[in-house]
């Protein structure tokens, strides 16, 4: 996994990506949260899919007349460890936010199912989401920062740890940190030992910037127990408009689990060991873009 060290071995894109990264949208049981303050109309909405032990994607879609401005997800149910997330991405032109979860390359037995949350609202003013990706090579770990146009602000995004060839969870996605005006993710081979060549995309959405516009980090404790989470609250009057997070130490034996809006003011980030466990100290740590 990377280390803190690591954050000065980012790599700046600006290079555009078409298309859909993911070809399933598989719609489950839908929640709607009312609208709360801030951008005028922000809600969020999460689905939740299929419980069972095939690779799958799951879409929180935004109602007509909003579009995505954040999101994230969650796995559930058996193995978590052995399950990654490698794409958590928003879809502008769809509306929506998509998260794919597949199991590493020794399976899992049991069940589990995709949570996909999207923060949704009114296209708020200067609204632009650039989308970027690395070289496909097998260079690890890899590390991509894709930056907003000059004056705009980062308030959420998303990315992708893509295996060339690969129907298993190879490669792990890792951090994804929301900047004051980029996104940086960062991804590493399960247990550092992934022979073939993968990439990294990067989606981060601009805004102009927002009245009384915060981040929220918070860490979680250090120690090597098997499965933590955090969660980053916005300030009392202020609503939640972004989510990030990032496992730290994890050395390719820990997946995040779970990076979404939790509540219309918390950022909530869990990871969990693989099936090996892991002897050394990690962490987790939340995200949150909050603004009034």
């Amino acid at each position: 996994m990377r280390r803190e060290a690591n954050h000065h071995r980012s790599t700046r894109r600006a290079v555009a990506v078409g298309g859909v990264l993911l070809s399933t949208v598989v719609l489950g049981q839908v929640a709607l949260s009312g609208p709360v303050a801030a951008v005028p109309g922000l809600l969020i909405r999460t689905t939740v899919g299929p419980s069972n032990s095939v690779a799958k994607s799951q879409s929180a879609v935004c109602p007509a007349g909003t579009t995505v401005i954040g999101g994230g997800g969650a796995i559930t149910g058996s193995g978590l460890g052995q399950v990654g997330m490698d794409i958590v991405q928003p879809l502008a032109d769809a509306g929506l936010y998509s998260v794919t979860g597949r199991e590493d390359p020794n399976g899992v037995t049991g069940n589990w199912a995709v949570t996909a949350s999207a923060i949704c609202a009114p296209t708020p003013a200067g609204y632009q989401v650039v989308t970027g990706h690395s070289a496909m090579n097998s260079v690890n770990p890899k590390f991509l920062e894709l930056s907003c146009p000059v004056g705009k602000r980062a308030i959420g995004g998303g990315g992708a740890a893509l295996a060339l060839g690969s129907g298993s969870s190879d490669v792990l996605l890792e951090d994804l940190r929301v900047n004051l005006s980029s996104v940086t993710v960062a991804g590493v081979e399960a247990g550092n030992a992934f022979a073939d060549n993968w990439s990294l995309d990067v989606s981060v959405i601009c805004v102009d910037p927002l009245a009384g516009e915060q981040r929220v980090t918070v860490d979680s404790v250090s120690s090597s127990v098997v499965d933590r989470s955090v969660t980053a609250t916005c300030p009392a009057g202020k609503r939640l408009h972004g989510v990030g997070g990032e496992i730290v130490g994890g050395e390719g034996q820990v997946r995040l689990t779970e990076l979404r809006p939790t509540s219309s003011t918390t950022a909530t980030v869990r990871a969990a060991t693989d099936e090996n466990g892991f002897s050394g100290s990690w962490k987790v740590r939340a995200y949150a873009v909050c603004a009034t």
